[in-house]
């Protein structure tokens, strides 16, 4: 995938994540996304990506990957009760579900490519 199509959906992750959330906090007066599940779906999907195979699937990255649906359903599960617990609509309860799932997927890519450019910027300057 080209950098720019990956910077592309990086940038929609995060918009259509925040956006989501945002819409949700102001009408419940609590933000949709669980933030501790939120790390959890972060780091794995990291790991996921880094271990990403270029010739084949590893066990490794096999392990990642059924780690990764383990922390999405553990988000999704927790965001969905958090939702229910405050007696959100069904499309507000889908939306923050959409927001606790987009967000992480927008944001590794994200922090990989910025601290990409930062350390390959100042190994190239240096």
């Amino acid at each position: 995938m080209s950098d720019s199509i990956m910077l592309f959906l990086s940038v929609i992750g995060c918009v259509l994540g925040f956006v989501l959330n945002s819409r949700y906090a102001k009408k419940y007066g609590e933000q949709a996304i669980q933030w501790g599940p939120f790390v959890l779906q972060v780091l794995v999907t990291g790991v996921a990506l880094a271990r990403f195979p270029e010739h084949g699937m590893s066990p490794r990255f096999l392990f990642w990957l059924v780690l990764l649906a383990a922390a999405y359903a553990f988000g999704l599960r927790e965001c969905r009760k958090h939702a229910v617990k405050q007696q959100a609509d069904p499309s507000d309860i889908v939306s923050a579900m959409i927001a606790q799932a987009v967000l992480p997927l927008g944001a590794v890519p994200a922090v990989f490519m910025i601290a990409g450019m930062v350390v390959f910027g100042f190994l190239w300057a240096h």
